[in-house]
């Protein structure tokens, strides 16, 4: 079953984060996809071209299918993790994982993301905020700002 119905507080916070900031003509890379949720609607808000990655066949396919069913035409979904990133930039990161992922990722994301770009990561707790962020740090990355729901967290990073 793959992760991104909208109901998850990681998931809702993500949202609120692609709807207070501007994705119109932005890469943009949802790493993590799940469902393909994030990616779909930075597609939706205007987003130029949107990257959809998730390791899980179930997720992978249903990602698919999702763009497909809202006539999305400009996400591209691949099944695999950070090694599948190459020499493609983009303007905005969304990873909703876990933070053991996150944190291993984390230099792979840094080094795709366009100077003033902006990372955003869930799927992690406030008390690992901490561990997030000297990582991200480590990896030229400057803390913007966070959201927080029930002990979850939404963090944002730029480049």
């Amino acid at each position: 079953m793959a992760f991104g119905t909208g109901n998850h507080e990681t998931t809702s916070m993500m949202v609120e984060t692609i709807l207070e900031n501007d994705i119109q003509n932005k890469t943009v890379l949802d790493m993590g996809c799940g469902t393909g949720i994030l990616g779909i609607l930075a597609a939706m808000k205007g987003a130029k071209k949107v990257t959809a990655i998730d390791i899980d066949e179930w997720s992978f396919n249903g990602a698919s299918e999702n763009a497909a069913l809202n006539f999305i035409k400009n996400m591209t979904v691949k099944q695999g993790d950070a090694s599948l990133l190459g020499d493609e930039k983009f303007d905005i990161i969304l990873a909703n994982i876990h933070k053991n992922v996150l944190i291993n990722d984390l230099p792979a994301y840094s080094k795709v993301l366009l100077p003033g770009g902006m990372l955003v990561m869930s799927g992690f707790y406030t008390e690992d905020m901490q561990d997030i962020k000297n990582k991200a740090e480590e990896s030229g990355l400057k803390e913007i700002g966070y959201k927080t729901k029930n002990n979850w967290v939404a963090y944002s990073f730029k480049k």
